[in-house]
């Protein structure tokens, strides 16, 4: 099933483009966006061509940074009644909790969650893409990362800075330049694509909040969001790509943190026809695809990621899934993201 999103994640490209100089409803039309679904707040559009669009405008337009200046444009408000119930909850982490928790009405191929214990005292607001296979996503994570920070500041107030920031892709910009966005350093090549809070950041009240207007947007958001309920099978895909760094993603571990027991996770992911072993190898496969894609990624530092304690696990995998060489498969990914830029 194709992963939608609302054509508000859109909301400022037209005027971005053109003053790139550049024609919005052409590269809309590249991507089989119909220019006019930008004027209907209702409308949605697959998750893949909006990122696929940013792509293509980062290149076309001859603009490194076009996620960012996107990201410029938005806040939390694009996501509509979710944010709404986000600005009039108490205080800022029962507004991300609210927000993460009803984010797939705004679209099913973005998960954002709040991760509080690997780290307490640095608490992690960490952005995830669902689609499989995953395409290039550099736009989209900073456009991403750059929104989550824009909401932060609207829910906390204009003196918000996160601690720092995290990206799994490679620096394409001067350090400065997401310094003034974030006001804060970014880490390029983690593990993660993250805003790194501080305890204090969650724990800020949120001024002129409506408790009674949140209470009904909630029930309101719960009966329309209730069909479509996070599967078990989904959490445990998000689990392994949390888990895989850390050499620690193991099923029991996970079935602990699901709060089941190992069994029972291994029946409900066999209902769906899963295994995890084939999970978390389809995963390892997926996320290669992306570090190699990145030009100056050091292959050991790929391989931690990937969760492999040897850089020889994560060749002999590499042999297996493509018949090459981790650099060979690079060579190939470089040609083929080559040809398709001409195209």
């Amino acid at each position: 099933m194709t992963a939608l999103i609302k054509i508000t994640s859109l909301t400022g490209f037209p005027e971005l483009v053109r003053e790139l100089g550049g024609d919005p409803d052409s590269l809309l039309q590249q991507m089989q966006i119909d220019p006019r679904q930008l004027d209907n707040v209702a409308a949605v559009i697959p998750y893949r061509a909006m990122i696929n669009l940013l792509e293509r405008c980062a290149e076309q337009l001859d603009c490194v940074d076009f996620g960012l200046r996107l990201a410029e444009r938005q806040s939390l408000l694009i996501l509509g009644p979710v944010a709404v119930v986000g600005q009039n909850a108490r205080n800022v982490a029962e507004a991300v909790g609210a927000i993460t928790r009803f984010l797939h009405t705004y679209s099913p191929g973005v998960l954002v969650y709040l991760d509080c214990e690997s780290d307490p005292a640095r608490p992690h607001l960490v952005y995830e893409m669902r689609l499989r296979p995953a395409p290039r996503q550099t736009q989209i994570i900073e456009l991403s990362l750059g929104v989550m920070f824009k909401a932060l500041q609207m829910l906390y107030g204009p003196g918000f800075r996160p601690h720092s920031v995290l990206s799994r892709t490679e620096a394409r910009l001067p350090q400065s330049r997401y310094q003034r966005f974030f006001g804060a350093r970014t880490y390029f090549g983690q593990a993660q694509n993250a805003l790194v809070l501080l305890p204090e950041h969650l724990e800020k009240t949120i001024d002129q909040h409506n408790r009674q207007l949140h209470d009904t947007l909630m029930d309101y958001i719960s009966n329309l969001s209730a069909h479509n309920p996070l599967e078990v099978h989904s959490q445990v895909d998000a689990a392994i790509r949390r888990l895989l760094p850390t050499q620690r993603c193991a099923l029991p571990l996970i079935a602990e943190q699901l709060g089941m027991r190992e069994r029972s996770l291994q029946r409900r992911l066999a209902e769906h026809d899963l295994v995890f072993e084939d999970m978390v190898e389809g995963v390892r496969r997926e996320q290669a695809e992306l570090y190699l894609a990145e030009a100056h990624m050091p292959m050991a530092q790929i391989a931690g990621l990937l969760g492999y304690a040897e850089q020889s696990s994560f060749n002999r995998a590499c042999r297996r899934w493509y018949g090459l060489s981790p650099r060979e498969r690079r060579v190939q990914l470089r040609a083929a993201a080559s040809l398709a830029t001409q195209g």
